[in-house]
């Protein structure tokens, strides 16, 4: 049986945590002190099946602690990414997967570092009142909807909305 993977932010950048949602069920069973106590908690369980660099050992304990509070209900400020933010949104048709092929090797051929996500999840793509897919997300703009732009028409979109934001 493989263990869910959840991605938060920590530092700035996208991280894969196995097994987030068992530790904030066993935390949620739990009784804690203090925010610091429910911290170390969260951090020596996530460290049991992940890797924490000494080094970000509080940048992870943090960023855990954001989701936990996320998990129960809380209201929290979601953490900002290190670079702009791409989002294709898209089932997983061709088109979709075309798109994100044809975004991926721009962003390569221009030297633009950017968080690059596809969002295949029909709620989160719901979210941005798409009718068709596919659609282009940047810095939480939705700038292309329902259709694959050509090459030319891409590489100038991102530019322009990457290179003035970066």
């Amino acid at each position: 049986m493989s263990e869910e993977i959840t991605t938060i932010i920590i530092s700035g950048f996208r991280v894969g945590l196995i097994g987030l949602e068992e530790i904030f069920q066993q935390a949620k069973q739990e009784k804690f002190a203090s925010p610091q106590e429910l911290k170390k908690f969260l951090l020596e369980r996530v460290e049991e099946k992940n890797y924490v660099p000494d080094s970000k050992r509080d940048d992870y304990a943090n960023a855990v602690f954001r989701e936990y509070k996320k998990f129960i209900g809380e209201k929290v400020e979601e953490a900002e990414l290190a670079f702009p933010s791409i989002k294709v949104l898209g089932p997983g048709c061709p088109a979709c997967e075309n798109l994100e092929r044809d975004v991926r090797n721009l962003l390569a051929q221009l030297g633009i570092a950017a968080d690059v996500e596809h969002v295949r999840d029909v709620n989160e793509i719901a979210e941005y009142g798409m009718v068709r897919t596919p659609g282009l997300v940047i810095n939480n703009e939705l700038v292309l909807n329902g259709r694959v732009p050509s090459m030319e028409k891409l590489a100038q979109l991102l530019q322009e909305k990457l290179v003035k934001s970066s």
